[in-house]
């Protein structure tokens, strides 16, 4: 168990390091980039209707227990997926 812990802290951490363009809070000019605006149409939905949908490059897809790297990047799609399995928002951070 601790393995798998320290596994996922590592890879946020990882991931978190490597950057993405924009990922300065002080350089963001307020207008999201990722294009969440059109997967609105995914809230509420089954997780299963990912499987189906072109997703942007820069997507990340959370469900409940996942670990997560708290870096901002305006230009990444961010899925989150309820405990029912269900698309519950979608936004770009």
């Amino acid at each position: 168990m601790a393995r798998a812990v320290f596994a996922g802290l590592f890879a946020a951490g990882f991931l978190a390091a490597c950057g993405q363009p924009n990922a300065d809070p002080a350089e963001y000019d307020g207008v999201p980039t990722c294009g969440a605006e059109n997967f609105q149409n995914l809230l509420g939905r089954n997780e299963s209707v990912l499987s189906s949908v072109t997703l942007p490059r820069a997507t990340r897809i959370l469900r409940p227990g996942d670990a997560i790297s708290f870096d901002f990047s305006p230009d990444r799609l961010t899925i989150d997926i309820d405990e029912f399995g269900r698309v519950s928002s979608v936004t770009c951070r």
